[in-house]
C-alpha cells in the first residue's frame, strides 16, 4: 500500500496515529502487508524499518500481549532470530489508538526482519506442489530445538499471562481454536469420529507429562509460514498463539503440513533429524507424537469453524478434512494416525 492509498484506509489512518506513541515521525512511510487475524503494516523512517501490529480486537489482553513480547526478548538474548519488540517511553510494549469508529486498538511495533522470505507454503506442501529442501527443513528442526532449549532453561518468564494448548486448550469443550466437530459440512459419519476423537485426545493427552523437559512455554503455530528464511539463517515470526504447552506440539506444528505430500517420511525425518541435532527425544516423546499430531490437525477445522469465508477455510474443506478424516478413524482403533513415527536417536 502506498502512502497515497493509505491516506483512504481506516486501518493505515489508525495506524498513522500511532506513530508517535513509539516515538516515530507522523510522516513516515507506512506500507500495508497483510491482513489476516491481524493487520501489519511496514513503518519506514529515517533508514529504518519496523513492523506495526494492529491487533485483533479481543483476542488477547494487554497482560497478554505484553508476555508475548518478554518471550521474544527472552529469546533475542539468547541468540534465537526473532522480531525485537519496540519499548515505548513508559517501558511498556503496547499502545492503545482510537479507530475510525472511535473503538480502542491495541498496537505494537517490531523491528522488521529485511530480506526474508516465507520457508515456504502449507497448501502447497501439503497438496505436493512444493517443498523446501532437506537443508531448510534440517535446519528448520534445528531453530525448533534452539527455542526449546532456551525456554527449557530460562522456564516461564515471571507473569507470563497466555493461555494453554493443554488438554483442555486442544481437545476440551472449551478448546482455544475450538472443535472440528463443529464444523458445518460434514456428513454424519465425519461429525460421530471427530466428536469421538476429541473425546479420545482428551483423555489421552491429560496424562502426558508435564515436566521442565516436556512442557513450558511454545510458539504454538510454528508452520512453513512463520518461518523466514534470508542468507544470515531461519527466523521465527508471529508469536501470537504463543502460549505453555508441550514442547512436541511445536513439532507436530512444524510436521503436520508435511504429511499430506507424497515425500512426507524423508521431510518429516529432516525436520527431526535436526531437531535431534540440538535436543534428544524421549519414548515419551513417541507416545505424545500421534495424539498431539492429530489434535493439530483437528485444530485447523475447528478455526474454519468461526471463519467460512475465508480462503484457508476452503483448503481445509477439500484437503485437510479427508485427511483428518482418515487419521481419526486409525487413531480411534489404534492410536497411530497412519502418518510418520517419530524416530529416536
Amino acid at each position: 500500500m502506498t502512502s497515497s492509498a493509505a491516506a483512504i484506509d481506516p486501518a493505515a489512518q489508525t495506524a498513522r496515529r500511532s506513530l508517535r506513541l513509539f516515538d516515530i515521525e507522523d510522516g513516515a512511510r507506512i506500507e500495508f502487508v497483510n491482513r489476516r487475524e491481524n493487520i501489519v503494516f511496514r513503518v519506514t523512517s529515517d533508514g529504518n524499518d519496523w513492523a506495526l501490529k494492529l491487533h485483533r480486537p479481543g483476542y488477547h489482553t494487554d497482560s497478554e500481549i505484553e508476555s508475548e513480547s518478554a518471550l521474544l526478548e527472552t529469546l533475542t538474548g539468547a541468540g534465537v532470530s526473532v522480531p525485537t519488540p519496540v519499548r515505548r517511553s513508559d517501558d511498556s510494549h503496547v499502545a492503545h489508538v482510537a479507530d475510525a469508529d472511535g473503538n480502542s486498538t491495541q498496537v505494537t511495533m517490531q523491528r522488521w526482519l529485511a530480506s526474508a522470505i516465507p520457508l515456504g507454503s502449507s497448501p502447497l506442501t501439503f497438496t505436493g506442489q512444493a517443498r523446501p529442501t532437506d537443508a531448510q527443513l534440517l535446519q528448520f528442526g534445528r531453530t525448533i530445538a534452539l527455542l526449546h532449549r532456551c525456554w527449557e532453561r530460562t522456564g516461564t518468564p515471571a507473569g507470563y499471562d497466555r493461555l494453554a494448548w493443554d488438554a483442555a486448550g486442544l481437545s476440551g469443550p472449551d478448546a482455544l481454536w475450538g472443535r472440528a466437530s463443529r464444523l458445518n459440512g460434514l456428513t454424519p459419519e465425519q461429525r460421530v469420529t471427530f466428536e469421538e476423537a476429541e473425546q479420545r485426545l482428551a483423555q489421552d493427552l491429560a496424562v502426558l507429562p508435564r515436566t521442565p523437559s516436556t512442557y513450558g512455554p511454545i510458539h504454538g503455530d510454528l508452520t512453513l509460514e512463520n518461518i523466514l528464511d534470508s542468507e544470515r539463517g531461519l527466523s521465527v515470526i508471529d508469536f501470537d498463539d504463543c502460549g505453555e504447552g508441550w514442547y512436541l506440539f511445536d513439532l507436530a506444528t512444524a510436521c503436520f503440513f508435511l504429511t499430506g505430500h507424497g515425500e512426507a517420511d524423508e521431510m518429516v525425518g529432516a525436520v527431526l533429524r535436526g531437531y535431534q541435532s540440538e535436543r534428544s527425544l524421549s519414548v515419551a516423546d513417541r507416545q505424545a507424537w500421534h495424539p498431539l499430531l492429530l489434535a493439530r490437525a483437528l485444530s485447523y477445522l475447528a478455526w474454519s469453524v468461526a471463519r467460512p469465508e475465508v480462503e484457508a477455510t476452503q483448503f481445509h474443506l477439500d484437503s485437510v478434512l479427508p485427511h483428518a478424516f482418515r487419521a481419526s478413524l486409525l487413531y480411534l482403533s489404534t492410536g497411530h494416525t497412519g502418518w510418520t513415527d517419530l524416530p529416536m536417536n
